[in-house]
């Protein structure tokens, strides 16, 4: 079951506040029950690049080879861009779910943990992902599809 984030119309799948979730089982999030929700928070799918994964990824996670399943971005203004990732760890086919956020200042203002990601100037923050319907209805689509 998805539980409603503090974000309104964001959800978010387990896990205690303040820990990164590298261990989802692909059969737990196809079991997933969504709510009835359409609002995206202006999420759109992305490019699933090279480019971006170095976005999403933290720098602990370097020697893990990853696969993007699912990408989002919500460009929240001219100096905030938010990531949405699904990855696949390919040594273990479970799923790692992360937000990224190029602006430091983000995590400064919400008192939020973060990991620096390879490219260097994003940040992962470090708490649950939490993310609109659209986003886990597609993921589950990537997934079994």
């Amino acid at each position: 079951m998805l539980n409603p984030s503090s974000i309104p119309h964001e959800y978010y799948f387990g896990d205690m506040p303040g820990t990164l979730q590298y261990k989802k089982k692909v059969a737990d999030i196809l079991s997933l029950k969504l709510p009835n929700d359409d609002e995206t928070c202006g999420f759109k799918l992305c490019e699933q690049s090279l480019e971006n994964l170095n976005c999403i990824l933290p720098v602990t996670q370097r020697k893990i080879k990853w696969k993007i399943i699912l990408m989002m971005k919500m460009i929240k203004n001219e100096d905030e861009v938010h990531l949405k990732a699904a990855l696949q760890n390919q040594s273990t086919g479970e799923i790692a779910l992360l937000t990224s956020i190029n602006n430091n200042e983000f995590f400064e203002r919400e008192k939020k943990r973060k990991v620096k990601t390879i490219s260097g100037s994003w940040y992962v923050g470090h708490f649950r992902m939490c993310a609109p319907v659209v986003f886990w209805r597609e993921l589950q689509n990537r997934l079994q599809y």
